[in-house]
């Protein structure tokens, strides 16, 4: 079964998946279907959901993943997301991508799918597989798809990225957009173009912590309180992701390479005349600060400042805070509503949370099989993220959800790497649980 996951997976990663370019990757499973003779659904979104027969008495269960992914690359790489596949590069048992992200989030979960859907030889209940689209930004699938065309009253997420725990709760979130759009002023002071770059890189949820020193608050906090005017300034590249870098536009009369000697940075020398004012300029920057990141509260909800771009005179960024706790989520939506900066605020998406069940008979058959096979027990733990466990259990009611996976590290980076021996680790246990529940 290695050769065949490891051979899925390599045509999931053929196919050009990015957030919002969903469509050709939800083709590929309905051409499965249609060439396994199986039911299936595509809606308007991409969202796929797919029927597979089962050879056992039991009451149908799911089988969740989401069909994209987060692309980002090297500097210097040529690649092209919308039209071109991955470059997969397998040294032994890791598995790693030339010069881009990986996309084993969610690759490796929808190879375990594709595998089970293909082989007529395992014992299993009734199967629905369940692929949405955009998880990676706003949860459109999740939240879109006609759900009175499933029938499982059981799920299984594949969107763990550890094979020895399993996520049985997940925070909820909000993502609000600040925006100050405002006149610029003409000046004669040098002007400079800096960069500083090399912060940690990945999902801030899985790496709360460092999302307090990323690069666009490291750069507010050098710019604090000195003489100078912001132009524009540009960081991060998805507001759920630590912001690895940040460039900023100023003017001003100060030594600019002292101003940054204690960070990796890059200072050019511009021409420019027209910049926001002192006031803008101590309002953007205060704003930023403001807007603190990673554990924010003693209940341990976390935030993350992860994407700052300037259009014209126009500033935006994108700020997601998380909590288990609804109250918890109110209060710091509204007091990151009321800062006094003079930016206008829309909120983008917000996620529910997902509850801890007192009691789930999914979780139970897993822990015990998990035993069976390894003789120790499975972590539990809550994800500090929103997942799409929570919006698809919302609009479900009735639903026993777990959600469980294989490694991954560096998700969502150039760096991200899994490992073949965990994908089959987690296969196995899959199919022994379809087997016995």
């Amino acid at each position: 079964m290695k050769e065949t996951l490891i051979k899925n997976f390599l045509r999931i990663s053929k196919i050009p998946r990015e957030s919002g370019n969903e469509e050709k990757i939800a083709d590929f499973f309905v051409n499965v279907a249609k060439e396994n003779q199986l039911t299936y659904f595509k809606d308007k979104n991409n969202n796929v959901l797919i029927k597979k027969k089962g050879n056992k008495k039991s009451e149908p269960i799911a089988l969740q993943a989401h069909l994209d992914m987060v692309c980002v690359k090297t500097k210097n790489s040529l690649h092209d997301f919308k039209n071109e596949g991955i470059e997969v590069i397998i040294e032994e048992d890791q598995v790693t991508a030339k010069d881009t992200s990986l996309g084993a989030d969610q690759g490796v979960g929808l190879a375990i799918m594709l595998t089970i859907m293909e082989d007529s030889t395992f014992n299993h209940p009734d199967l629905e597989f369940l692929f949405t689209t955009e998880e990676e930004t706003t949860f459109n699938g999740a939240v879109t798809f006609p759900y009175e065309k499933v029938s499982s009253k059981r799920m299984i997420n594949l969107d763990h990225s550890k094979d020895d725990s399993v996520f049985i709760g997940a925070d909820g979130d909000t993502c609000n957009e600040y925006c100050l759009k405002s006149e610029y002023i003409e000046h004669n002071l040098p002007s400079y173009r800096v960069r500083i770059e090399g912060f940690p890189e990945g999902n801030s949820g899985e790496e709360v912590s460092l999302s307090e020193k990323n690069a666009i608050t490291t750069m507010a906090k050098i710019l604090k309180d000195r003489d100078l005017l912001i132009k524009s300034i540009d960081g991060g590249t998805f507001e759920n992701d630590l912001a690895s870098f940040c460039e900023v536009v100023i003017s001003t009369n100060l030594d600019v390479k002292e101003v940054f000697r204690d960070v990796n940075a890059k200072v050019t020398k511009i021409e420019n005349t027209r910049s926001f004012s002192k006031e803008d300029t101590k309002n953007i920057i205060n704003q930023i600060l403001d807007l603190k990141c990673g554990y924010i509260t003693e209940n341990l909800a976390s935030a993350n400042l992860g994407l700052i771009h300037t259009e014209g005179n126009e500033v935006k960024m994108y700020y997601i805070f998380r909590s288990m706790r609804k109250e918890e989520l109110e209060k710091i939506n509204k007091e990151s509503r009321n800062l006094k900066n003079n930016f206008h605020v829309k909120e983008l998406y917000t996620d529910p949370i997902w509850e801890v069940e007192e009691k789930s008979e999914l979780l139970e058959k897993y822990k015990s099989l998990y035993f069976k096979i390894h003789s120790e027990y499975p972590q539990e733990e809550i994800c500090h993220a929103g997942m799409e466990c929570a919006s698809i259990k919302n609009r479900m009611g009735e639903l026993d959800i777990i959600s469980i996976g294989s490694i991954i590290k560096k998700y969502h980076t150039v760096e991200e790497v899994t490992y073949i021996s965990s994908w089959v680790k987690t296969f196995d246990i899959l199919i022994q649980l379809l087997e016995i529940i």
